[in-house]
């Protein structure tokens, strides 16, 4: 299989940390087959599209700058697919930029090996070494609520549980017969993991190649972790209200009184969660806070997008 392979990249509001991730897609080495990089702008007010095109011009690989106002990642990968021009997806975030110059020419060999349609290839994220990696973000990584590489082997892997857009690669047409992303999802939050069930059920082979690194810059902390846990709470409801027969472990339905005494004990745990204590004490509470501001984002509700339509139906599944 020859193809050339398009990067499609997500922003909003993120200029100095996507520019920093396409000046090293722009020191990659190019695959045979040829590259180009897709970068969906999703509203952003911070002068993202003007740097982007002023980057664009002096662009070693083509680079592309397309608009989708309407807010959401999911949104912003299927306008970013439908205009790039390769038989290969890479998607990766803003950022999440390649740690080695060969990084497009191994997706592509590796596709080039597989030629199999159903086969995808999941690279592995780290933190990036640039900036202070804390107690609180190693915890994140280790326990796999950040990514859940360390988790995994190289090889085949579970779709569901390790299909990351962080970093991911796949053929095009795999991508459209499953439906692409259900844009009901508002967030980076699970939309993920729900294409990654129908992408399943069409037979895809997710190849987890932990040797394909790329640096992922984006500092957190408890508080804002606490928002994001929030989110995917919510998500989880409008992924289980999609998949009513849900059964994957990983990701549990808070419908018992003891996620509710969790929920109910929010503010306990989200002011634990900043509090300098002894190392195991911090991370039994980082544990708490997570799971009960999941279980509280799960009762309140899933996300309602107007104008979002559901996604397509896998072809070939009913």
């Amino acid at each position: 299989m020859r193809a050339m392979l398009s990067v499609v990249i997500p922003t909003r509001d993120r200029r100095e940390v996507l520019l920093e991730t396409l000046r090293a897609l722009q020191a990659q080495r190019l695959p045979s087959e040829g590259a180009e990089v897709i970068v969906v702008d999703n509203g952003s007010r911070d002068g993202t599209p003007e740097a982007v095109r002023e980057l664009a011009g002096g662009a070693a690989i083509p680079l592309q700058l397309v608009d989708e106002p309407e807010p959401g990642p999911a949104r912003a990968r299927n306008a970013g697919v439908a205009a790039a021009t390769g038989e290969l997806i890479l998607f990766l975030g803003d950022d999440t930029a390649p740690a080695e110059p060969d990084l497009l020419v191994r997706h592509a060999e590796l596709h080039r090996a597989d030629p199999d349609p159903r086969h995808a290839v999941q690279g592995r994220a780290t933190w990036t070494p640039r900036r202070e990696v804390t107690d609180f973000m190693e915890w994140l990584e280790r326990t796999g609520l950040q990514f859940k590489f360390d988790q995994l082997s190289p090889g085949p892997v579970d779709p569901v549980g390790a299909f990351v857009t962080a970093h991911v690669s796949l053929k095009r047409r795999l991508f459209e017969q499953a439906g692409r992303f259900d844009t009901r999802f508002p967030w980076a939050a699970l939309e993920d993991v729900e294409l990654a069930l129908r992408l399943e059920q069409i037979g895809m082979v997710l190849d987890y190649r932990p040797e394909l690194l790329v640096l992922h810059d984006h500092p957190t902390t408890p508080a804002a972790a606490l928002g994001r846990w929030n989110r995917i709470g919510r998500s989880a409801a409008l992924l289980f209200q999609i998949h009513p027969d849900w059964d994957r472990p990983g990701l549990d339905r808070p419908d018992d009184w003891r996620w509710r005494l969790l929920e109910w004990s929010y503010p306990l745990w989200s002011t634990g969660a900043r509090l300098r204590l002894p190392r195991g004490a911090r991370e039994r509470i980082w544990r708490f806070a997570y799971l009960s501001a999941y279980a509280r984002g799960y009762h309140e509700g899933a996300p309602t997008c107007p104008g979002s339509e559901p996604a397509g139906r896998p072809e070939g599944v009913r």
